[in-house]
C-alpha cells in the first residue's frame, strides 16, 4: 500500500477554484507512472462528487481529455511522472469560499491498485 502522505503530495497547493463552467482543482505526478482504469470516485465535505449535483466530471492530462465516466480498462487515463492532471467539474453555481476536505475515495490504476487519499484545500478566485 502507498502511504497516504506521499498521496497527498500529487495535490497541487493552491489549485482548487472556480472557473466560468464550475471548478477545478490540479494533481502533478512526482512519484511514478501510473495508469487509472476505472473512474474516479471523489468526495468533497463528504459528500460523493455525483453527476446530478456536478453535471459533469473531465480529466485533462497534460491536454488530453477524457470524461471520467469513460474511465476504465480499454480507455484507460495515463498519469506518467511529470504530467498535469486537471480535473474540471461543472456546477451551476459556484463553490462558496471556505475551506473543503476533499477525498479520492477510489483511484484505481493497474500498477498499484486502488490509491484513496484525501486533504483539506481553501476555494481560490
Amino acid at each position: 500500500m502507498v502511504n497516504e502522505d506521499l498521496l497527498r503530495s500529487l495535490f497541487v497547493k493552491k489549485s482548487l477554484k472556480n472557473n466560468d463552467n464550475g471548478f477545478q482543482l490540479q494533481m502533478k505526478n512526482s512519484i511514478s507512472d501510473a495508469t487509472i482504469v476505472a473512474p474516479i470516485k471523489l468526495e468533497i465535505k463528504g459528500e460523493s462528487v455525483e453527476r446530478e449535483k456536478y453535471k459533469d466530471f473531465a480529466i485533462d492530462i497534460d491536454g488530453e481529455r477524457i470524461n471520467n465516466k469513460d474511465i476504465d480498462n480499454q480507455n484507460p487515463a495515463r498519469f506518467s511522472v511529470k504530467s498535469v492532471a486537471t480535473l474540471f467539474f461543472e456546477r451551476d453555481n459556484p463553490l462558496p469560499k471556505e475551506k473543503y476536505k476533499i477525498r479520492f475515495s477510489k483511484l484505481l490504476t493497474e500498477e498499484y491498485g486502488d490509491l484513496p487519499f484525501g486533504m483539506k484545500e481553501r476555494i481560490r478566485e
